[in-house]
């Protein structure tokens, strides 16, 4: 099950961006243990080299994190609806022709 890839997908991060990277997560069997490796691949010219850009994390140290990213992707999402909404709001008060400045 050594370096087995679980995720890929294309860099959105400066220099890595537009085809030139690839971040993936993948498991490998390092000094006895099984890591989490994930890291930044150079895909320019068709290579798929593997960088010093990454982390490689254990299972124990993914268990405490899982939940936290859970926690940071819901609060997000809410800041990206309560967002949307607040703009929509104003949106629609202008649109009705409603300016709260004037009354």
């Amino acid at each position: 099950m050594s370096n087995e890839t679980l995720w890929r997908t294309s860099s959105l991060e400066g220099k890595w961006m537009n085809g030139k990277g690839d971040v993936v997560a993948r498991r490998i069997e390092y000094y006895q243990k099984t890591w989490l490796d994930l890291r930044i691949n150079n895909i320019q010219d068709g290579k798929n080299q593997p960088t010093r850009h990454g982390v490689r994390l254990t299972v124990e140290q993914l268990k405490e994190l899982i939940p936290r990213l859970v926690d940071f992707v819901n609060n997000v999402e809410d800041e990206r609806e309560a967002a949307k909404r607040a703009g929509w709001e104003e949106e629609e008060t202008y649109s009705e022709g409603h300016n709260s400045h004037q009354e």
